[in-house]
């Protein structure tokens, strides 16, 4: 019986049991808030005074915009209290593949995102010898479209997936915010740099994301350099050099999701 009355049950509004109805995004909702109380307290007794390092890992997975919004607002009130050493956590970890998820954690009114003294950001990048780690000051991450283009201005020969995230920024700066047309762009090249044109700009026009038409040029027939050389031509015969310089040139381009 003791089990019993420590245990919880969760019912529909009808006094339903929605155990076996729950979706993927309600049960990592309720795992979440299960775990968000339990760090102000303990299983045992005994845990309740103890001192905590908490690790968030990527915790919002098939949760959607509304209850992703709740879990980091609860997240940032954590990490809140633990910078006024306010409670038994003394050290919190957040890790996460979402960068609008990352934005609402690490918001602050009137920051310039440099990091607080008990504070520190990292990027983990994923290379085909391994992963590397770096160390930033400053929040390095601004909106997924100018992390994009970090990638372009970090980009690595050895790094396979380039061409994809060259394919994204022309649909996203194209496509999505000018409302433009690239249809024609490839006439304006020649030889190898057109199949390289093409492969880029058919993506961005098929829709569906999927493998290229074999007609066009496959990632391991062309190299990194000459795929930035034609992506930055794209620009150029397109007449948005300025735009191209901008999002290369400079780190600190201060753009921000409205």
């Amino acid at each position: 019986m003791g089990n019993q009355e420590r245990s919880y049950k969760l019912v529909r509004p009808t006094g339903e049991d929605a155990r076996k109805t729950l979706s993927e995004g309600e049960k990592t909702f309720v795992v979440f808030l299960y775990f968000y109380h339990l760090l102000r307290g303990s299983t045992a007794e005994a845990g309740v005074t103890e001192d905590r390092v908490v690790v968030f890992d990527d915790p919002v997975s098939s949760l959607d915009s509304d209850i992703l919004f709740i879990v980091s607002s609860l997240i940032r009130e954590v990490c809140a209290e633990t910078h006024a050493n306010a409670g038994r956590i003394k050290q919190v970890f957040v890790f996460t593949h979402n960068v609008y998820f990352h934005r609402e954690v690490t918001f602050r009114q009137g920051s310039n995102g440099d990091a607080r003294a008990d504070e520190s950001f990292w990027v983990v990048r994923k290379r085909t010898t391994g992963s590397t780690v770096e160390e930033h000051r400053k929040n390095p991450i601004k909106t997924s479209y100018e992390l994009l283009w970090r990638e372009v201005r970090e980009a690595d020969p050895s790094a396979p997936g380039l061409e994809n995230t060259l394919r994204r920024i022309l649909e996203y700066y194209f496509k999505i915010i000018g409302g433009k047309s690239l249809d024609q762009i490839c006439e304006k090249f020649d030889g190898q740099d057109k199949l390289i044109c093409q492969s880029l700009i058919s993506w961005v026009n098929a829709g569906s994301h999927n493998i290229l038409d074999p007609f066009y040029v496959t990632p391991s027939d062309v190299s990194t350099a000459n795929y930035l050389r034609v992506f930055r031509m794209i620009f150029e015969k397109s007449g948005q050099t300025g735009h191209y310089l901008l999002m290369t040139h400079n780190d600190a381009a201060g753009l921000h999701e409205g």
